[in-house]
């Protein structure tokens, strides 16, 4: 049976695997509909300048922890998951310099899902 993930379910992962997030995602959420705040609005306005400022500041330890939390997302057959890569990160990730590292270092399932995204 494949796991099918709520906006709720979504945002509560990344917290979970990302605590360091939890201040700044209440602080732009409170004004919205808190954990039930889209999860394309939290993975773009909060997951994202994450990744970026680890990228940026070469932070081995976050970006490991950054690509295997993409991995897990992408290791589901949960279609909503894997547009949610696709535009909140993918998307996003093609606007920065480290584009080409990121893409070094994904896994298999995340690979193959940023293949096919480029392709679209």
């Amino acid at each position: 049976m494949i796991k099918m993930y709520n906006t709720k379910e979504l945002n509560t992962m990344l917290l979970e695997a990302f605590p360091e997030l939890k201040e700044r995602f209440e602080d732009e959420t409170s004004w919205d509909d808190g954990i039930d705040t889209g999860s394309y609005v939290v993975y773009e306005d909060i997951f994202m300048p994450y990744v970026a400022q680890a990228f940026v500041d070469n932070d081995q330890e976050s970006i490991n922890r950054v690509m295997q939390f993409v991995e897990k997302l992408a290791s589901n057959d949960d279609v909503d998951a894997k547009n949610l890569i696709g535009i909140s990160i993918i998307d996003n990730v093609r606007m920065y310099d480290f584009e080409e590292r990121f893409a070094s270092i994904m896994g298999p399932n995340s690979r193959a899902l940023y293949d096919a995204w480029e392709n679209n």
